[in-house]
């Protein structure tokens, strides 16, 4: 019987980390062959023949887990004990779990679990990689597992052994904002202490309010003046700098010539602006980051005249984006924020914060949910959060 450490370090071993398909000897290929001609008897999920299955494995024992952590098995006691808090703190439970995710197209042949791509199979090549024992042994292991759900699907129990059993530590869901702030008051106070209540009630309440003005001759120096405002409101040390020289400083830097364009000159901006040959720059991105936390001031234009613009999905930027808004509004900007209601439902704890696996990071998660679209993602933090999670339902696996 193969147990969760040995399983973990093979898979660990064969995570494949590009997506070039490999070729395998002729036994890795029969074994792949009868592992496919099994997962032949369960319907799939999609065109390209994409089937999920679940299955455990046991903690097994120290001696194990030792012997597949290329750590010393010859050691004393004192270092023995080591290894045995080490191992209860990896793995606390007795049982774990794995979702194994198969899909075939043509002569290709893939398979990840919990995540890892394991095999990237080319059958049609005849450039083999060497024999691999251990490789063999983990095919030999998914056989046998494919067997035994086969088995279980075959007398109707399946879905149901799956929905009751599988841990919620592999499981995608959701919790309320609201829930999360009641059961951890102090994730809330930390957003307090960032943006005041007052401040965050008059953005929920202004944010969605339709704006009618507009700035009529529009230059850099305007614009400028606006991005040195908001540097002024969200705490970056501004000295003596200009607005345009706090803006070479915090902005991307990627400005497609919009600081070698006269401050006080309109026709020069509204050239600059209109010109299509502009590619590739971030001219708008005030607040650096990767693409889920730079924050773009962009300028926008209809037929009315120039006025401002914020993406409000970038809900990690959610405290710098209402205070924007706000110093804008206040000082009869002309501000608009597209998707505004990400922003309000996260200040005011109406929105669902994404629920994902420990071994998959917290962050561009979204594509793991079909249900609920979170923006923010964390890891289960304690029991106590259990009840308040909605999980995303569990594929139904059915046999032809």
């Amino acid at each position: 019987m193969m147990t969760a450490p040995k399983l973990d370090f093979l898979i660990d071993v064969f995570d494949i980390k590009n997506y070039n398909p490999q070729s395998y000897d002729v036994l890795l290929k029969e074994k792949l062959g009868i592992l496919y001609d099994l997962l032949d008897r369960i319907k799939p999920l999609s065109d390209d023949e994409y089937k999920v299955l679940y299955f455990s494995a046991p903690k097994g024992s120290i001696e194990e887990y030792i012997n597949y952590n290329d750590e010393n098995e010859y050691c004393d006691a004192e270092e023995y004990q080591e290894f045995v808090d080490r191992f209860n703190e990896d793995y606390p439970d007795e049982i774990y779990w794995y979702k194994m995710i198969s899909t075939r197209y043509k002569n290709y042949r893939m398979i990840s679990i919990n995540s890892k791509n394991i095999i990237y199979a080319d059958m049609d090549s005849d450039n083999c990689i060497p024999p691999n024992y251990q490789l063999q042994e983990l095919l030999d292991f998914l056989i046998n597992k494919v067997k035994e759900c086969i088995k279980k699907l075959e007398s109707g129990t399946y879905n149901d052994y799956i929905k009751e059993n599988y841990s919620y530590k592999n499981r995608f869901g959701v919790i309320k904002r609201k829930d999360y702030w009641n059961l951890y008051p102090d994730n809330k106070k930390n957003l307090l202490n960032k943006i005041s209540q007052e401040e965050m009630d008059y953005f929920i309440k202004n944010a969605s309010k339709k704006q009618d003005n507009r700035i009529k001759n529009m230059t850099s120096g305007k614009y400028f003046e606006c991005v040195g405002l908001v540097y002024k409101n969200i705490g970056y040390e501004i000295g003596d700098l200009t607005n345009k020289e706090l803006y070479l400083k915090y902005a991307d830097g990627r400005d497609e010539g919009l600081s070698k364009v006269d401050e006080n000159n309109s026709a020069q901006f509204d050239k600059w602006y209109n010109d299509d040959t502009k590619f590739g720059g971030h001219p708008w991105e005030i607040i650096r980051g990767h693409s889920f936390a730079r924050v773009n001031l962009r300028v926008g234009h209809d037929e009315f005249g120039y006025y401002l613009s914020l993406d409000g999905s970038k809900i990690l930027r959610k405290i710098e984006i209402a205070k924007i808004f706000n110093v804008f509004n206040k000082n009869g900007i002309p501000i608009q924020i597209y998707n505004v209601d990400v922003i309000k439902n996260s200040l005011s704890g109406d929105d669902y914060i994404g629920i994902v696996p420990n071994e998959i990071a917290p962050i561009a998660c979204g594509g793991y949910f079909k249900e609920y679209k979170p923006l923010e993602f964390m890891h289960i933090e304690d029991d106590k959060i259990l009840k308040y999670i909605k999980w995303e339902s569990l594929e139904n696996i059915e046999i032809k």
